[in-house]
């Protein structure tokens, strides 16, 4: 018997596929692969339900008799908005972690509606930066374990494998392969004739090579998620479908409760995991919470089963192709990422699930289906099964995002996974979880916390015009410095004029033109910058890119900048850095902002400091420099890069009843503790030494640094030395013991190793400082007798 005031979820979800047959444009009835498609490809049925992704609950599922609530409950420590892949992993993490009977996941739909629940199932865990590939790793590790303890996810190690059509798209394999290998993770270059050998059914005719990951696999995106979805439901977790989120009640800067269609629920914390929607759920509070996520569309395309097809096919992504593919249910599920994508809802989202479908595009998807054909000439034979075109949320800057948001402090979102909830999820899920439960994430985030973006950034007009090109990034080769063409001049410098007129290439930074050098015709630059996208309202410039992995085309032109400021007289504009001022009646600002500072603020007025603001750990908030303007008036001056980051962390931590008097700095005790036990990561200075700049790959950040051969850290900032004519690299090396546990890392212990650089695959020696060598002097100071500025 089913107890009342529950539904049963035992549904089969079926109504998005068509029993209408069609025929493909005649723009798609032959493609450059060596003659016409078979008609089973170019004529077929929609399935009458979804078979491909096996959506039968009743069949799959009817055992677990699992029960959905029908009204919320009254009070809950945990509101999550949405039920796709994403916030059904938190609900599960949360209930992992003790807090399942008082956390409530809302869904405007039904349960398994939506699109997260359907994706391609990759799941890998390679990437260059280093908080991406931790959560990708962990949401693999999740979906294997679940697996090996007998539920069923669908995962299959069927091994990654990524094809490289260019050397330069080798070069950033190798890359991969550097700081996976140091990490752990098995990875392999393999030559064209290794990558048939790992998938006989692909063409390698135009291939350079490939990256194969034999650890990675895939699963069934809705096999995972109900998973998910039972285990969280097991520990008390509630879960309602078909409840319109209305309002989102707030006082003193935290949420209170959530008012929805089927009633009130009172809160300590609330997740925003709406996906397409996260953007309007931010404006269902007041303040309004800014998400800069748009909607776009991405296309499924699945054939029926196909004989021959091996379930153990490699996960195939063509990134040079814009494609991925991989084995289903004895067929192919294929999808991809196109150069310039296609805004979806631009006007309005849809309501609940039966309104979300679009309407297919055939001649959109030709481009992606054509190189589908060509890398599988096999796929040809198929039937088709379906092409499904759904929406996908990407964010401004192609980023996912995550994080505790600015405008309240009990309000978490997660967004802009473009179409990755499956490899992302269970990572995401986890570190969501513990930052509520224990007030700190469990992993470094701070490249993808909410906190990059300004409130410029949630400009509609903005996302729309941006949300074009961004999917497109998502497969681009990764060059350093990379940059959009479209969404550009949200904010200009009064000279930006003066400053385009002189040659100047610009960058974007927090919205703000700024130039990254300045084109000297001489030199030969014209091919390393781009225009901006054809928008006649906008003002054309030169934008800064970095095509190559090795010498950059602006490498004259900065070197003439250089010698500029160190030997003549060079004129900088830093309008664009982030400014605030700081003030109070009386001398509560020095206090306060004693409090929140590492430095001594109280300066005489008119004299500028530099000082940190330390976290409880001792690490870094924000480094910025003060100016003392008045007895009781500060004007801070911050990266424009850490203009949301810095003013949330004034806000949060400037005590409102003035206590703050005879308090020592935030951090002070964990520094204390530091300077007494000592620390396990020094920052150095490594100058390579066996390097030729001119033919060899460049270091960009993010290299793997070895000490006597064990790997030790990575590098955080590169560069050229001109003076030095040589590459540096800064970064920390830790001391790892026997175990792999991090031990006490001293100045002896620095300089008493050998290092080298890993760039690409190719370990350069390098010299190791302490501190940035001083530079000869050109114009020495007749005070200090030095040139202060030549110590880098």
């Amino acid at each position: 018997m089913m107890a009342s005031g529950t539904v049963m979820i035992l549904r089969t979800i079926n109504n998005h596929w068509k029993n209408a047959s069609f025929v493909l444009p005649s723009s798609c009835r032959s493609f450059h692969t060596g003659g016409p498609v078979s008609t089973d490809i170019l004529q077929g049925r929609w399935a009458s339900s979804h078979q491909y992704q096996q959506l039968d609950l009743e069949e799959n599922f009817a055992s677990s008799k699992l029960v959905l609530d029908d009204l919320p409950p009254k009070e809950a420590k945990v509101v999550v908005c949405g039920g796709g892949m994403v916030g059904t992993s938190v609900l599960y993490h949360l209930a992992m972690l003790g807090w399942g009977k008082d956390v409530v996941m809302l869904e405007q739909g039904r349960i398994g509606g939506a699109s997260s629940w359907r994706g391609s199932g990759f799941l890998g865990g390679v990437k260059l930066t280093g908080p991406e590939m931790k959560i990708l790793c962990k949401s693999k590790a999740l979906a294997k374990e679940l697996s090996d303890a007998g539920h069923d996810t669908g995962w299959k190690q069927c091994g990654g494998l990524h094809l490289a059509r260019t050397r330069d798209r080798i070069t950033h394999f190798r890359k991969m392969r550097a700081i996976a290998e140091a990490n752990g993770t098995e990875c392999y270059i393999l030559s064209p004739e290794e990558t048939a050998k790992k998938c006989d059914i692909i063409n390698t005719s135009d291939l350079v090579g490939s990256f194969w990951v034999p650890n990675d696999g895939v699963c069934d995106p809705y096999k995972l998620t109900f998973t998910l979805l039972k285990l969280a439901l097991e520990q008390g977790a509630h879960v309602v479908d078909e409840c319109h989120l209305s309002r989102i009640m707030v006082q003193n800067e935290r949420v209170v409760a959530v008012e929805t269609s089927k009633g009130m629920i009172e809160c300590d914390y609330i997740v925003n995991t709406g996906g397409l929607w996260a953007r309007n759920i931010g404006q269902m509070s007041e303040p309004q919470v800014k998400v800069p996520v748009h909607p776009a569309e991405h296309y499924f395309l699945y054939t029926q089963k196909l004989d021959g097809i091996d379930p153990t096919m490699p996960a195939l992504r063509d990134p040079d192709g814009n494609i991925y593919i991989r084995e289903f249910n004895g067929g192919f599920l294929c999808g991809g990422f196109e150069k310039w994508a296609k805004p979806s809802f631009e006007k309005e989202l849809p309501g609940p699930l039966q309104d979300r479908e679009l309407l297919e595009d055939w001649d959109h998807f030709f481009v992606m289906l054509k190189e589908m054909l060509f890398r599988v000439p096999v796929m040809k034979k198929a039937s088709l099964g379906c092409l499904y075109n759904t929406s996908c949320a990407f964010s401004a800057d192609h980023r996912w995002i995550l994080g505790m948001v600015p405008e309240l402090t009990n309000y978490f979102v997660v967004g802009g996974l473009r179409s990755g909830g499956s490899s992302a999820a269970g990572g995401i899920g986890s570190m969501i979880a513990e930052w509520i439960v224990s007030g700190t994430p469990n992993m470094d985030a701070y490249d993808l916390d909410i906190l990059r973006f300004l409130p410029a950034h949630n400009n509609g007009k903005f996302l729309l015009d941006r949300v074009r090109e961004v999917p497109g990034i998502h497969y681009s080769n990764a060059y350093p410095f990379s940059d959009f063409t479209t969404g550009r001049c949200l904010r200009m410098s009064p000279i930006f004029p003066r400053l385009k007129a002189a040659g100047a290439v610009f960058g974007q930074v927090m919205g703000y033109e700024r130039p990254s050098y300045f084109l000297h015709k001489s030199n030969g630059d014209s091919a390393d910058y781009e225009t901006t996208f054809d928008n006649e309202a906008s003002i054309p410039f030169q934008i800064a890119t970095t095509k190559t992995w090795t010498k950059p085309q602006w490498f004259e032109s900065v070197a003439k900048e250089y010698a500029a400021c160190r030997e003549g007289v060079a004129l900088l504009d830093y309008s664009s850095f982030a400014k605030f001022d700081v003030w109070s009646k009386g001398d509560e600002v020095v206090q306060a902002l004693q409090y929140l500072c590492s430095n001594d603020l109280d300066i005489p007025v008119g004299n500028i400091i530099h000082t940190g603001m330390q976290n409880s750990y001792g690490g870094y908030e924000n480094d910025c420099s003060l100016a003392r303007t008045a007895p009781n008036h500060y004007m801070m001056i911050a990266p424009s890069i850490q203009q949301t980051r810095s003013i949330t962390w004034l806000k949060r931590n400037l005590p409102s009843d003035g206590s703050v008097k005879d308090i020592d700095f935030i951090g002070r005790e964990a520094l204390e503790q530091q300077k007494k036990e000592g620390v396990k990561r020094l920052y150095v200075h490594l100058q390579l030494e066996d390097h030729n700049p001119e033919v060899d790959p460049w270091a960009w950040g993010g290299e793997p640094i070895y000490r006597d051969g064990v790997f030790v850290g990575v590098t955080t900032t590169t560069g050229y030395g001109f003076t030095l004519n040589n590459l540096i690299c800064l970064g920390f090396v830790r001391n790892y013991d026997k175990n792999g546990n991090m031990d006490y890392v001293t100045p002896e212990y620095i300089m008493a190793g050998d290092y080298e650089v890993d760039i690409a695959g190719v370990r350069y020696s390098a010299s190791v400082s302490l501190r940035s060598p001083s530079l000869p002097s050109k114009f020495p100071e007749p005070q200090s007798n030095r040139y202060l500025a030549t110590q880098t």
